[in-house]
């Protein structure tokens, strides 16, 4: 797989190509906001996940940075 470096500017056109097609869809009746939703939310597939925050390796987080004590 080849990988490319990260474009700010191309990932802000490809994010307002994105919500351009969204909104399209939307007006066009292809879709309805709840599908939407559901598709952009990645179909649910993080609803039951956690993120947890790790300290770097060899050194501790921030005094102020929030911890996971779960």
């Amino acid at each position: 797989m080849r990988s490319f470096p990260y474009d700010p500017d191309q990932r802000a056109a490809d994010k307002a190509e994105s919500r351009r097609r969204d909104e399209e869809a939307l007006r066009s009746g292809a879709v309805t906001r709840d599908e939407l939703q559901r598709v952009n939310g990645g179909y649910g597939m993080f609803r039951a996940s956690t993120l947890v925050r790790r300290p770097p390796k060899g050194g501790l987080l921030a005094p102020d940075a929030p911890v996971d004590d779960t």
